[in-house]
């Protein structure tokens, strides 16, 4: 086994615990919504206000499946949508205070996981993984433009 195949397995590795705590702190908090509904409260809050279609982008998904999402957020008084007043074709999309708050719970509990996991490694070892990770969302957020569009075409 090559290096660069060790260094991915050991990145998936780490991939899939991540996705692990994601998907228990969403699931103990939001048992109402799927992942995608939570993913995309999560885009909405993050960049208020927003259209369906650049939700869609941000998670590469087909938007229709995202205003899917969106409309049951609506229902369950998580988001609230308002037209666009320079683009009438457009629906703006918006947290409300109860969506804004359930985010932040999630954030909190993942907080607290992440905390407790590396809590459990040597000083050195928790110092390095840090760096590894503000390295790593670094390089991520710079590739972002190049991995999101082969997402979308696989979709």
């Amino acid at each position: 086994m090559s290096s660069e195949s060790d260094e991915a397995g050991a990145a998936l590795a780490v991939l899939r615990a991540m996705v692990t705590i994601a998907d228990a702190t969403v699931g103990r908090t939001t048992e109402q919504l799927t992942l995608t509904q939570f993913r995309a409260l999560r885009v909405v809050t993050d960049r208020t206000p927003v259209t369906v279609g650049k939700v869609a982008r941000e998670l590469a998904l087909n938007p229709s499946s995202v205003t899917r999402a969106c409309d049951r957020l609506v229902t369950l008084n998580l988001l609230e949508k308002a037209p666009n007043p320079l683009n009438r074709r457009e629906t703006l999309l918006a947290p409300t205070a109860p969506g804004r708050r359930l985010v932040d719970r999630v954030d909190a509990d993942r907080r607290q996981v992440l905390a407790t996991v590396l809590g459990r490694l040597d000083a050195e070892d928790r110092a390095a993984a840090v760096v590894a990770f503000e390295r790593f969302a670094e390089a991520v957020k710079a590739y972002e433009t190049d991995f999101r569009p082969l997402l979308r075409d696989a979709n």
